[in-house]
């Protein structure tokens, strides 16, 4: 019988980050511009879901009103002519739109990371349409056209990824992958989860041009400090992998399970105690969207 010594357990939990946070500068490249794309998004009485065509969505489905700016750089694969889909859904407790029903989303341009914002220009804007009450629909889905000039091009990623339409049983490999993944977060592994995501960190230190430094990078997988392997959150009760929605993206390219509330499957609820020993719910999710590298055997976190 072949014994198989599992290299990492020599290792110290920092020896362990401190490989994975040098294979992701490793990946990070530096490039000649650094121009920066965002949404100003106002929404209220509504869900919102902002998708990019041959890429992923970003999604707001909290009922009260929400207001940010929101980064587009991760979204954005390459340069040219992006097309963005607005698809707007009822908030909790209602089954059409409502006349409260608001969506407010302007598109900006930076020259460079480190402009200021008198040098943010606006591109695009787009405003739901006030009369959606009288059609008595349950959703809406509408288009916005913009060009961008950008220096990298993850879109050659995914031009080599297997198209998920095509590999058989392809659903339950996906649940195979979520269940990875929430038994990874129960167990509250973040070595392994930041392994699972270094991919996507390696992608957004590129598309937010963080700069090429263990100090950086280090910063950035502190800032994914995620809820959903935070020991900080007590009680926790994980979301079973059941009862979700498929959606495809990128022409079949990558893959992500969502809940029938819109919001992410890996989601965690719980408990947490703040510096004054005031207790508050905890509630929360992790959106996790797969895709099938050319040199992989398996799905990966995109």
């Amino acid at each position: 019988m072949a014994i198989i010594f599992n290299s990492c357990t020599s290792q110290t939990k920092e020896q362990q980050m401190e490989e994975i946070i040098n294979k992701t500068l490793l990946s990070i490249e530096e490039y000649s511009y650094n121009p920066v794309y965002s949404i100003q998004v106002n929404k209220s009485g509504c869900k919102l879901i902002i998708e990019i065509e041959n890429s992923i969505d970003y999604r707001f489905t909290e009922n009260n009103g929400e207001s940010m700016m929101m980064p587009l750089n991760p979204m954005l694969i390459k340069k040219g002519k992006q097309k963005a889909i607005i698809k707007v859904f009822p908030k909790e407790g209602d089954s059409l739109l409502t006349k409260y029903a608001y969506i407010n989303l302007t598109f900006y341009y930076a020259p460079d990371k480190d402009s200021s914002l008198k040098e943010y220009l606006k591109i695009v804007t787009y405003q739901l349409p006030e009369d959606l009450a009288s059609k008595k629909i349950p959703y809406y889905e509408s288009m916005i056209e913009f060009d961008v000039d950008i220096p990298y091009a993850y879109s050659k990623d995914l031009n080599k990824a297997k198209n998920l339409y095509e590999v058989q049983n392809i659903e339950e490999k996906i649940i195979r992958k979520y269940n990875e993944l929430r038994i990874i977060c129960k167990n509250l592994d973040k070595l392994s989860y930041l392994r699972e995501q270094s991919h996507m960190i390696s992608r957004v230190s590129n598309t937010m041009y963080i700069e090429k430094n263990i100090k950086n990078v280090t910063q950035k997988y502190k800032e994914n400090e995620f809820g959903v392997v935070n020991s900080i959150v007590k009680k926790r009760e994980l979301l079973p992998v059941e009862n979700y929605d498929v959606q495809y993206y990128a022409e079949g390219k990558i893959v992500a399970l969502w809940q029938k509330n819109l919001n992410p499957l890996l989601y965690l609820k719980g408990e947490i105690t703040n510096n004054e020993g005031v207790v508050r719910v905890f509630e929360g999710g992790d959106p996790i969207f797969l895709y099938w590298p050319e040199d992989s055997d398996e799905l990966k976190v995109w």
